[in-house]
């Protein structure tokens, strides 16, 4: 039996780590699957993220038993994807599988989050989760913890979207409000937009 979460720093050399744990996490997740139904690419398509937007520019958190992760923008981080071949090639292997939708789905899902995110300085939770195998054991919760206390330090507010209803409560329990909720278009799942304010 595992202890309690001990959760650490990552870096580059646990990019892979990284992908493979949040791609598990996310693999049943209702907007994730609306925008991305190809979860055989969530590996690669976290891989990405982590190395083009939160390697150079974010804050990065994994469980040392490989049960968890979390990836943070500070205050004036950018959720913008760089082009690159590897973002063509990920793009191209959505259209072959899933045809054109998903390629419009991913405009239409930014433009309903940006439409939400606050212009004032904060702390971002852009994505935490845990191992299907591993969720309800505090992990989650650990991760949050660990971001906040960089939140508080710095005496900043915090916010994310939460793109799952049942974890609205766990968000909460941490402090953060609903400030808004919508729906995806043409009857998408709805994600839950959350703030907590600086302590």
């Amino acid at each position: 039996m595992q202890g309690l979460p001990d959760i650490i720093d990552a870096d580059a050399a646990h990019t892979e780590t990284l992908a493979d744990v949040l791609a598990d996490a996310f693999a049943e997740d209702p907007v994730m699957n609306w925008v991305l139904p190809a979860q055989s690419l969530y590996p690669e398509f976290f891989h990405l993220l982590v190395r083009d937007v939160f390697l150079p520019g974010g804050i990065m958190h994994y469980e040392s038993a490989e049960r968890g992760a979390a990836l943070w923008l500070p205050p004036g981080g950018s959720f913008t994807v760089p082009p690159s071949l590897a973002l063509a090639g990920l793009f191209a292997r959505l259209l072959l599988r899933c045809g054109p939708a998903p390629i419009l789905r991913i405009p239409q899902q930014g433009r309903v989050f940006d439409r939400h995110h606050p212009k004032a300085p904060h702390y971002h939770l852009v994505f935490v989760g845990a191992r299907q195998s591993c969720q309800g054991l505090g992990v989650g919760s650990a991760l949050i913890k660990q971001g906040l206390r960089i939140c508080d330090q710095q005496h900043m507010p915090a916010y994310l979207e939460s793109s799952n209803e049942k974890n609205v409560p766990l968000y909460q329990r941490h402090g953060f409000e609903v400030i808004a909720e919508e729906a995806m278009p043409g009857g998408g799942p709805k994600a839950w937009f959350m703030w907590r304010e600086a302590r």
